[in-house]
């Protein structure tokens, strides 16, 4: 008996349909199908990878700039200072170092301003982000303008705690009691460059840092050495350049941010201190401002060690830092860029972004440092030679630079992750890494090799490559860890 048409109809489809699903079940087992697709998922991530990279670069790259004009400008000041003799350079560098001593109140504002602010960029609340920054602009500034008499009184027992010669003693004097002046407007510049890193805006820092530096240069020249009708004044003309120069700068920022001229803007109408949200800050910034109080109260033991050696040895030791500085510059760069975009990852509820970013950081700095590592190590001479002409101090500096330079690669992990640690507010972990690194590893080891081994100054410049490896592992650690992808900043 023949089939009606219906059944025609409907065997007919069921042969179609057996057919489509035989070849479906061919095209999954088919190796062209297979390479295809491998090739789309690949380059599918090729693509996510290198945007991820070209956002890190787009942020990083200003800041890097930026850290470079700030690191030449106290280069410059430093080369013009050593032309007053080795005296005048290690007392410049030991003063400096006190300073920086007390800008952790600055870091314990301005580590909750960044992480905070990114975080609030991230949810796309840009109210949030200015009342961060009115509220930090406001304490901040308080905090510093009560601090600074009362560094300037006790300037010379600072610098004696160096137990330097007494001609290094009275010109370091002679430097920080005008270089002090300049912390409340330093504070300012900070906090709003800070602020604005942490919104993606890594270009109107370097504009008015620029601004700063060149301007530091010219007068610097001018005060130090007495030009244009201005009578020489050594290391105060060094300090007081320093000085005007962040007036300048502070200057500046107000202005664009109260014109609303930039990504955020503060506004005095209607302002109020707002306790709950400053405490918030500082929950964050507190153990970053801990960090530094340990890292300088660490380095100034671990001086205390060099300058046990003698003057040469202590101008060969600020060579070696400032060298180490330009060094520093990618790894500080994309420190920011990672502060920046975990923040903002984060804030946006995207974990798992937050985290590539952060590694993506770390494998450019290291790519980045490593380079600069081998030029300096490979023109280490060339370099210390522009800086002092005393053959005695040159040999040591080149010492000196050439052992750190090993230390490069670790030291672009700890800036990046430390940086990315940051931008989530998780900050008690660099804090642990620096205490552990310093404390256990850095001071005693140099003591150990210094003087138990008899190895001396560079005994100590050895300690100091060996202490950068441990601060790398440990933040390295809770970074992998992810636990720091949960932690509440509001």
């Amino acid at each position: 008996m023949g089939l009606c048409p219906q059944e025609n109809l409907f065997n007919n489809q069921r042969k179609w349909a057996r057919a489509a699903v035989l070849l479906y079940e061919d095209l999954l087992t088919d190796k062209v199908l297979q390479s295809a697709t491998q090739h789309f998922i690949y380059g599918w991530y090729i693509c996510t990878v290198m945007q991820t990279r070209m956002d890190i670069l787009g942020l990083a790259w200003p800041a890097v700039a930026d850290n470079f004009l700030q690191t030449l400008t106290l280069t410059v000041d430093m080369i013009m200072v050593g032309r007053l003799g080795a005296s005048s350079l290690a007392a410049v560098g030991l003063g400096g170092q006190v300073i920086f001593i007390f800008q952790s109140v600055m870091i314990a504002i301005t580590a909750g301003t960044v992480a905070m602010v990114a975080r609030s960029i991230g949810e796309k609340n840009n109210e949030k982000a200015r009342k961060v920054l009115e509220q930090s602009l406001f304490f901040g500034a308080v905090a510093v303008l009560l601090l600074t008499p009362f560094l300037s009184f006790y300037a010379g027992d600072f610098l004696r705690i160096y137990q330097v010669e007494e001609e290094v003693l009275t010109i370091g004097n002679h430097y920080f009691e005008v270089a002090i002046v300049s912390l409340p407007f330093m504070f300012v510049c900070l906090a709003a460059a800070q602020a604005l890193r942490g919104a993606g805006d890594t270009r109107t820092p370097l504009a008015i840092s620029s601004f700063i530096n060149g301007t530091n240069v010219v007068l610097n020249y001018v005060f130090i050495f007495g030009k244009l009708g201005f009578s020489p004044l050594g290391v105060k003309g060094a300090a007081l350049g320093t000085v005007l120069s962040f007036v300048l700068g502070s200057f500046m920022y107000g202005v664009l941010l109260l014109k609303r001229k930039l990504r955020l803007y503060i506004s005095l109408k209607g302002f109020s201190p707002d306790f709950f949200l400053f405490k918030k800050v500082l929950n964050i910034g507190t153990p970053a401002a801990f960090e530094q109080l340990i890292i300088q109260m660490g380095f100034v033991v671990f001086t205390v060690i060099i300058t046990s050696f003698g003057t040469e040895s202590i101008a060969a030791h600020q060579i070696g830092m400032r060298i180490q500085s330009f060094s520093f510059m990618p790894g500080f760069g994309f420190a920011i860029a990672a502060t920046a975009l975990v923040g903002q990852n984060l804030g946006a509820k995207k974990p798992e972004e937050a985290e590539k970013s952060g590694w993506e950081a770390c494998r450019l700095a290291i790519l980045f440092m490593v380079g600069v590592a081998v030029f300096i190590f490979v023109f280490a001479a060339d370099i210390a030679r522009i800086f002092v002409n005393e053959k005695k101090v040159v040999d040591m500096a080149v010492i000196s630079i050439r052992i750190l330079a090993f230390a490069e690669p670790a030291i672009a992990v700890h800036f990046t992750i430390a940086g990315a640690l940051r931008g989530a507010g998780d900050t008690k972990w660099p804090l642990y890494a620096s205490a552990a690194g310093l404390y256990v590893f850095r001071i005693p080891v140099a003591l150990f090799m210094a003087f138990t081994l008899g190895m001396g100054v560079i005994g100590a410049w050895i300690a100091m490559s060996i202490e950068y490896v441990v601060r790398s592992f440990f933040v390295s650690m809770r970074f992998r860890k992810g636990g720091w992808k949960t932690v509440d900043v509001f």
